[in-house]
């Protein structure tokens, strides 16, 4: 079994790495951080060495790991999301620990071209296993050479995804926090705005004005990026909270796909197949195809609210049940890390 692991830090949110960290510190293994972005260079031109993923301080992050492994010599090395370090550093790091990644985007979708993977993808070959989020993920992480591939689900957090009663000021009839995307998601909340549906939108004024026409912008509260604890305020806050997938990641499913029936709030979805396989469409969770029936599934469940609490008390009991919680997923990290470990190829 695992008794150690670094996760070396390659995203920013604290429901990303520290909360891995959490749950295998939970479980019983000693898990720790290795912080990739403080050792950038300050001010402009640690953005734009950030941003383009060159120049000294990728240089010295890869040293710096290098040298914290070979003093730690931790189990298993888990480069999450892998955008600063190199095939070498990757291969050195083998002279200590398994190394391993995951990545909770789409490296291989049509933005592969991004500047974020001018590392990640080339040194893919040198990893001794990697977990992705989707299942296409699968076979393109092995056709880069990736010998061990696994497919690791999002999860939600018990800590901070439960039912919650905010203050007045998050209430909504429905919400959605998330980015914006030319997708179905921006005729769908233009729609339930215009039909007279009290929503609230979060996700960062400076995303979402551009992308929303005045009538509705003058309908609309502000629209903040949130932080953990106030995102699942406005999500409790709401009588049903949307959920639309990412094309651009190819996506069936996101992580709010479990936050949100966790919070004890109704989960308004995109349907698709995985969707539809994994809740049960009314009773668990509300799907729609398109913006009308975005409105009129909104129309419905706004009359019925018997109807709606118990589809929330269900999606919720439903997410428990099935072990969509993060400790489950990181169960599954730990059994398939360590049998990749002990199968002696490279």
């Amino acid at each position: 079994m695992i008794r150690s692991v670094l996760i070396a830090r390659g995203a920013f949110a604290q429901i990303y790495e520290p909360a891995w960290m959490r749950a295998l510190n939970e479980l019983g293994v000693h898990a720790s951080l290795f912080d990739a972005h403080r050792l950038t260079l300050p001010g402009l031109f640690g953005r734009v060495e950030r941003r383009l993923l060159w120049g000294p301080g990728i240089r010295r992050i890869n040293r710096a790991l290098l040298e914290q492994v070979e003093r730690e010599r931790p189990e298993v090395v888990l480069l999450y999301q892998g955008h600063y370090f190199l095939a070498a550093t990757v291969r050195a790091l083998q002279k200590w620990s398994f190394v391993v990644g995951y990545h909770n985007d789409d490296p291989f979708g049509e933005r592969r071209t991004l500047l974020r993977y001018r590392h990640l993808l080339p040194a893919l070959c040198a990893y001794q296993g990697f977990h992705v989020y989707r299942a296409e993920n699968l076979a393109e992480a092995a056709a880069h050479g990736v010998p061990r591939v696994g497919l690791l689900l999002p999860g939600f957090l018990p800590w901070l995804d439960h039912p919650r009663t905010p203050g007045a000021e998050w209430e909504s009839e429905v919400v959605f926090a998330g980015h914006v995307e030319p997708d179905e998601r921006v005729a769908c909340l233009v729609g339930a705005v215009r039909a007279g549906i009290r929503l609230r939108i979060y996700g960062g004024e400076r995303f979402w004005r551009p992308a929303l026409p005045e009538d509705v912008l003058a309908r609309l509260g502000p629209m903040p990026h949130l932080g953990p604890e106030a995102y699942r305020q406005a999500l409790c806050g709401a009588k049903m909270a949307a959920c639309f997938v990412s094309r651009r990641n190819r996506d069936q499913y996101t992580r709010r796909t479990f936050e949100i029936p966790a919070c004890g709030v109704v989960l308004l979805a995109e349907r698709t197949p995985w969707m539809t396989e994994h809740f049960r469409e009314g009773v668990e969770a509300v799907f729609f195809t398109g913006a009308e029936e975005f409105v009129d599934k909104i129309r419905y469940y706004l009359r019925n609210d018997d109807a709606r609490r118990r589809i929330a008390s269900a999606g919720r009991e439903r997410v428990i049940r099935a072990g969509d919680d993060i400790h489950n997923r990181m169960r599954q990290w730990l059994r398939e890390v360590d049998g990749w470990r002990g199968s002696g190829a490279d």
